[in-house]
Parts: structure tokens; sequence; C-alpha cells
């Protein structure tokens, strides 16, 4: 090797060295920090949303970290900022629905017409669909009702009822044999909400507090958050940019209706995570069990590789070791957007909410799982 080019090579080597001396050196807060800065002050460039907040859980330890305005006073995020978390609903749905399996109050392959509201009927063709094929999206039901009222705001359940909609569910016909392909469903989890209060004699939301929120002390969940809540709900923004509107309780609540905030939402994830502990309380036994059914794997996904179980999804990362596994689950209103992302192996979670529909936050909660130690 030449002179020249042999010092240049000792240096590049001294260089490695001592950036991975100052990285080892690092305190685990900085590391996290460091990770999630890079990616969301990229994203939110890229984007131009107004706000977000991050939550982490990583070994147990807990991170918040604040990015633009909540609201369009300039308020900043905080882990107890109310935000609509959307679709992420689901997760608490197939929860509540794999206690009840594992209670043996509902079978998850019996036909769905077993737990139909009382009044209801499907149609024939309809009735061999399963509570477990509305779980995992194989129900051949639409993404939403199909006779909604145009405008947004007429279609909240003090217009477009619970029975509107049960109704609706009682005179639709599968388009193909069942179980149907993959189709992403608002519908089919409202459905199965109904299935699971049929089955254990109680309504959605005092079963989600009972079993879910008050166990691991989530005080700021809600369907419907209290006046003092209501004043930490951040500003939800359109695609355009323009203020949105609250997002309607739909008749299909169960699908998609929660408020809730990072703090909670963390507090979520690491009971999903398998913690023993949350909040300073032990969590049920029979909770994490039904955590972990509701997050178990159940078919590949048209793309060849994720997995889908009850709501989550299981990213396997088959082209990143340190992407494996990633469990997800996203969610959007007109004004927000939002992920939650479990990876059990490394103890982690992160949980993104963004005031913007349409910002698609799920690959940003991804890449911080993927980087984080």
């Amino acid at each position: 090797m030449h002179r020249s080019a042999a010092r240049l090579a000792l240096v590049a080597a001294a260089l490695f060295l001592a950036c991975h001396c100052a990285a080892a050196q690092q305190t685990p807060d900085a590391v996290v920090k460091q990770v999630v800065d890079g990616v969301m002050q990229r994203y939110l460039a890229e984007t131009g949303v107004p706000g977000a907040i991050v939550g982490v859980s990583m070994r147990g330890r807990r991170y918040f970290f604040a990015y633009g305005s909540a609201d369009d006073a300039g308020t900043p995020f905080s882990p107890d900022t109310l935000v609509e978390i959307g679709s992420c609903t689901k997760t608490f749905t197939t929860t509540l629905f794999a206690l009840a399996i594992d209670r043996r109050q509902i079978a998850a392959t019996a036909p769905a017409q077993t737990y139909m509201p009382s009044g209801y009927s499907l149609t024939p063709a309809a009735q061999p669909i399963t509570p477990l094929e509305l779980a995992d999206f194989t129900s051949g039901l639409p993404d939403d009702p199909t006779n909604l009222p145009r405008r947004l705001e007429r279609r909240g359940i003090r217009h477009y009822t619970s029975a509107d909609f049960l109704n609706w569910v009682a005179q639709w016909t599968p388009a193909t044999s069942l179980p149907a392909p993959y189709l992403y469903s608002n519908a089919g989890i409202g459905l199965l909400s109904y299935l699971v209060m049929t089955a254990t004699g109680k309504s959605w939301a005092e079963q989600l507090d009972a079993e879910i929120l008050r166990p691991l002390t989530m005080r700021d969940t809600a369907l419907r958050p209290t006046p003092q809540q209501r004043q930490r709900l951040a500003t939800g923004h359109r695609r355009n940019g323009g203020d949105a509107p609250p997002w309607p309780i739909f008749a299909w609540y169960a699908a998609g209706g929660l408020r809730s905030t990072a703090r909670d939402m963390v507090s979520f994830a690491e009971a999903n995570l398998g913690h023993t502990e949350v909040n300073g309380r032990p969590v049920p036994a029979e909770l994490t069990a039904a955590l972990q059914l509701a997050q178990k794997p159940i078919y590949i996904l048209p793309n060849g590789f994720n997995q889908q179980a009850m709501a989550w999804v299981a990213n396997l990362g088959k082209d990143n070791p340190n992407l494996h596994p990633v469990i997800v689950k996203n969610g959007g209103t007109v004004g927000f957007s939002s992920v939650i992302a479990l990876n059990p192996s490394k103890d982690l979670a992160v949980f993104i909410a963004v005031n913007r529909s349409g910002a698609r936050p799920t690959a940003k909660g991804m890449e911080i799982a993927r980087h984080l130690p």
C-alpha cells in the first residue's frame, strides 16, 4: 500500500473508532432522543404536518417527544394531549373478543348469526360468517356501510343509528364464498363488537373500562371525553391543512372512535409487550393472554410476507433482522394519523400521533423501532 494511502486508512480507522466509542458512551436516554429526533424532524420537514407526539417504551423505560403545535394557538403537544386514534381502536375491540374467546363466552369459528343482537338476522349467504373472519378481515364486509349519508356530520350515531347499521348488515350479502379474500373493514370490526356484546351481555364501553382501561390505569382513553379532557384535545387538520371537525362517534364506534393520549397508549403498548406490571399495578393474567391471542398471526397478506392477526399486522421484517418482528396497527381520522408499533424481541413499543389526516406515520414508527437498540 502506498504510504499516503496507508496514512489515510489509519486516519479513517481512528475516526471510526472515535465515533463508535462516543456512541457507546451515550446514555440510553440520549440514544433514544437521537433516533427519534432524527426520524421525526425529517418527517415533519418533509410533510409539513402541524405537530406530533411520540411515546416510546424501551425495556420498561418511557420517553415522550413533542414536535410542532397541538392547536392553532401554538400549544405544544404533551404526553397528556388527547388525540383521535382512529383504527388503533380496533386492537382494543379484538382484545375484548379474545377475552370472550378465552372465557368460552364466544366461539371464534361459530356462525356469526349465533351472536347477532335480538331481532336481526343475516341473509342466508352471510350466515356462515364467523366472528374470527370479522376480526381478521376475511368476512367480505366492505370498509364502511354503503348507505351512509353524504355529509360526515350526518354519519354520527345520533343520525345513522345502531339500528340503521344493523339493518344494513342484515340486508348485506357477500360477493364471494367465505372466508373471503382480505378486505379491510371498519364495518366488520363494528359488527364484531355487537356480537361480543351479545355473547357477554355487557356493553362495549363497560367491557373496555373494566377489562382494559382500569386495570392499566388508562384514565384519558374514551369515546366521549369529559369537559376537562376536551380542554386537552389537539386540533386535527385535513390533508389540505384546514381545521378538521371532530371525528363522529359512528354506529361502528368500536372500529375507530377512541380518543387517547401518548401516555395511555404507551401503557397499552407495554401490556401488549407482555409486561406483568403497568403503571405500578399487576396486569391480570387473562388480559395478557387475550392481548397475545389478538396479536397471533392467522394468515399471510397479499404482499406475501406480512401476516394478519386480529386487527394487528405482523411485519416480519425479513429483509432486516433489526425489524423482526414488529407488530403494528395504524389509525386515521379526518384530522389525525396514528400508529402503534411493538417489537417484543426488543421489549420496545412506539406510538406516534400526528394532527393531520393522511400523514402516514406508520413507516416512521417502524423506522424508529428498527434503529433503537
